[in-house]
């Protein structure tokens, strides 16, 4: 992991909609280990992949990207879910841990679209640091982009860029990224999510909150519904899908245009046309790409 990070205030816009919670500590990396989805151990410093929280039933709390910093601080940086809440909700189990846990209001997440592209290889490795400026690479099969993580006092000069929230949205949910709202919490599982496309969570991990679910949705085969990139005019979240006269799925998250979004649809629906209010609905297949580690 380079300590410099090359960026230009030009290119940049900012993330609203992110917000960054902080471990630090010896057990920051067992602590988490033993609460998320993913395997935490498998990390290296200076790398990050995609995370969750499950509730016991196992679904979905929040989805994130968690970074291993070094073996005794990580950061965990949520798209959708509020850092402070999550931080309540960890901080019940900490118990005699040697972990602290901060929602970080010192530093700003922005958007880098169009950045230079990387190697497949270095996609999991972030580059710069915490007290500079550090950058994830975003970057998919087809599409290059960083999120930049900077300090505020290295912020400041950093111009509006109006459009670049929402452009950086579409390309998540263009990739099957869920963007849900904090709304939407507890609701899904893992599989129904389809987040084993962006290897997510974890089958040979130990323990967690909601393992038992997981293990048991994908050895049994149960997962009766998976979400999909589907393709239709006016999408609205939440708006039901129809094939055959009866519900196969609803909308989760919707792009800018509204002709785009990710639906749960259920396996069990029958072939044919299926129709969103009065238009039909197509199913797409999501670029691929975002997955962590390559």
């Amino acid at each position: 992991m380079s300590d410099k990070l090359n960026f230009s205030t030009q290119s940049l816009g900012r993330l609203a909609s992110y917000s960054l919670l902080v471990l630090e500590g010896p057990d920051a990396v067992a602590f988490i280990q033993a609460q998320s989805m993913n395997d935490v151990n498998a990390l290296g410093d200076g790398q990050w992949h995609w995370n969750g929280l499950l509730n016991p039933k196992g679904r979905l709390i929040a989805l994130f990207a968690l970074v291993r910093i070094r073996k005794d601080m990580l950061y965990i940086l949520l798209p959708d879910f509020p850092a402070e809440k999550l931080c309540l909700h960890l901080q019940s189990y900490v118990f005699r841990s040697k972990v602290r846990l901060t929602a970080n209001t010192d530093s700003i997440c922005f958007a880098e679209l169009d950045s230079l592209p990387t190697t497949q290889s270095s996609r999991d490795t972030i580059s710069g640091s915490p007290e500079n400026g550090m950058a994830l690479d975003f970057s998919s099969d087809t599409q290059s982009r960083r999120l930049v993580v900077l300090p505020i006092q290295h912020a400041e000069n950093i111009l509006p860029n109006p459009g670049i929230e929402s452009a950086w949205r579409d390309v998540d949910i263009e990739h099957g990224l869920p963007r849900l709202s904090e709304a939407q919490s507890e609701q899904w599982t893992p599989q129904m999510l389809s987040l084993g496309n962006l290897h997510a969570f974890s089958l040979k991990k130990g323990c967690y909150p909601g393992q038992e679910i997981v293990a048991r949705t994908h050895y049994l085969g149960q997962a009766k519904r998976q979400t999909l990139l589907v393709q239709s005019e006016n999408l609205a979240m939440g708006a039901a899908i129809y094939a055959a006269g009866e519900k196969a799925g609803e909308v989760l998250c919707i792009t800018s245009r509204s002709n785009m979004g990710l639906a749960l649809i259920s396996s069990t629906a029958e072939s044919g046309p299926m129709i969103c209010g009065e238009n039909e609905v197509k199913l797409l297949q999501a670029l691929t790409g975002l997955q962590r580690p390559i």
